[in-house]
């Protein structure tokens, strides 16, 4: 199966003043095609419509470089078009098709396929929405690469890929990763301190989990560490080459900020893990949630010296095989 990108750069000697499209094969119950107007290189995403099916305006959008069109059809169809329109987007594009594609696989009918289509692209919209050229603040690389290092572990010990879905921290939940009724919280620090931040009332709240678990990692920072984009290029690698696994990975880093075309500008500011501890967040762990505190109260954040909380200490063993048992 070509990728996206690899049918894109086929296209790119075609003749010009044409449109050139290629079947998507893997879409078998539908007929949609990748292709570029050659003219303008501008690349497409085309699904064949059946001439009977309603489109309602709220499905032709444009946002931040797509638009998204209705075309007639040499067989008297129509077909929905997404085009984009800045070419500087073209990685980020080819991601926003990629997660089209993967969600048509099981879809039988057109007129489903453009409910689905219009649902995947309000989700993009909002991240085409956040896309600039700013890189993620300090804090937030170190917060990252805790995350990443922590997903790298997992597949390197389990080989188990899955992990990737289970990293939730991309779509702002209150823990970073999720594995049914489990939870881990990933702290990263540089400083000497052994104090974590917590950052609202409900991080570390147990109600409605049956374990949650914080991973702490201290930090040196430095060129010549592992860098993110060091991570990032391992943990694909530790994929074993699936691409639906490799493409949801791709999707949470778009979502947290880091676009593909800057992924180099990573690979400046290494890391070097200096000391590592888990924690299993009990009952009697030191803690303040909702329950606790006035309703009219929100928003709270605070530190907790985990200097203090040497009887809640575990192993990231422990922990994989809680994943693990979860799994089974």
């Amino acid at each position: 199966m070509n990728s996206v990108k690899d049918i894109w750069d086929s296209q790119l000697n075609a003749s010009k003043n044409k449109v050139i499209k290629d079947r998507i094969a893997q879409i078998s119950s539908l007929t949609c095609f990748i292709g570029t107007i050659t003219y303008s290189n501008a690349k497409i995403f085309l699904l064949e419509l059946d001439s009977d099916i309603n489109i309602h305006q709220n499905y032709l959008k444009r946002f931040i470089g797509v638009e998204v069109q209705i075309l007639p059809s040499s067989n008297s169809k129509r077909e929905l078009a997404i085009i984009l329109l800045d070419e500087e987007l073209t990685d980020i594009f080819i991601v926003f098709i990629e997660d089209i594609i993967n969600s048509l696989l099981d879809i039988n009918d057109s007129e489903n396929a453009l409910n689905i289509i219009s649902r995947r692209i309000n989700y993009w919209k909002k991240l085409f929405g956040k896309f600039s050229t700013n890189l993620l603040t300090p804090q937030q690389q170190r917060g990252l690469f805790g995350e990443l290092y922590f997903l790298n572990q997992v597949l390197t010990e389990t080989n188990d890929i899955q992990i990737i879905k289970a990293w939730q921290a991309p779509n702002g939940t209150n823990q970073d990763f999720y594995t049914n009724a489990k939870a881990i919280e990933v702290k990263t620090s540089i400083s000497n301190s052994q104090i974590i931040k917590i950052a609202n009332e409900y991080q570390l709240d147990i109600s409605g989990l049956d374990k949650l678990f914080i991973a702490f990692y201290k930090l040196y920072e430095f060129p010549g560490g592992t860098t993110l984009l060091n991570l990032i290029k391992e943990i694909r690698f530790l994929l074993n080459s699936d691409i639906d696994l490799i493409n949801i990975f791709n999707v949470k880093l778009i979502n947290l900020g880091v676009l593909p075309e800057l992924e180099e500008e990573y690979n400046e500011i290494g890391y070097r893990i200096r000391g590592e501890k888990y924690y299993d967040v009990t009952s009697e762990f030191p803690k303040i949630t909702a329950l606790m505190v006035n309703e009219s109260i929100s928003k709270i954040s605070y530190g907790i010296d985990l200097g203090y909380c040497l009887n809640f200490e575990t192993t990231f063993t422990e922990i994989l095989n809680e994943i693990l048992d979860d799994e089974q």
